[in-house]
């Protein structure tokens, strides 16, 4: 036997031994297997694989025993990712939704009224402005007991606010 081969073969048998008992009969496994593998260098890249592999398994055993890996503290961080993308999902709905209808709430009243008419401020604006109050008050309101809604409702304030500016910025410079 070669200097490779008895390499590999110590290699992966000290791994075996110092490896938690489940791992072991796989470890064995491996160790059998070595002989079948004609190349002394292909050998020394088998045992290196094996230890790798016996070494990832053996770090999940120890995690799993020690608590580290609990998959019921899994299971309630996805739920918990879960329940935060859905209030953020409701909040841009609320956004939107509440956009369409103070926009068209707010036209009709300014409409309404013949004073604004000879303001050179025009409607989308004061509409635009009483929708992004109403909206910062919602986020103030909302942050300290659903902060992903709080957020679903301040980006759609965010994305109303620049839709304004580039609205005001492009009609502005064509005139």
């Amino acid at each position: 036997m070669s200097a490779t081969r008895k390499l590999a073969a110590r290699l992966l048998r000290f791994v075996i031994r110092h490896s938690p008992h489940e791992t072991k009969a796989w470890g064995n496994a491996m160790l059998r297997e070595l002989d079948f593998i004609e190349s002394d260098w292909a050998a020394l890249l088998w045992a290196l694989g094996s230890t790798t592999a016996i070494f990832r398994h053996s770090g999940r055993a120890i995690a799993a025993k020690f608590g580290k890996l609990n998959h019921q503290k899994e299971a309630a961080i996805m739920n918990n990712i879960g329940k935060r993308a859905a209030g953020f999902a409701v909040g841009i709905t609320i956004g939107a939704v509440f956009i369409v209808i103070a926009v068209i709430l707010v036209h009709l009243l300014l409409q309404s009224v013949v004073a604004w008419h000879s303001r050179p401020m025009p409607w989308f604006l004061a509409s635009a402005a009483i929708v992004e109050a109403i909206f910062f008050y919602a986020v103030a309101k909302q942050w300290s007991k659903r902060r992903p809604m709080a957020v679903g409702i301040l980006l759609s304030a965010l994305v109303l606010g620049t839709h304004v500016i580039v609205h005001v910025a492009t009609h502005a410079l064509t005139r």
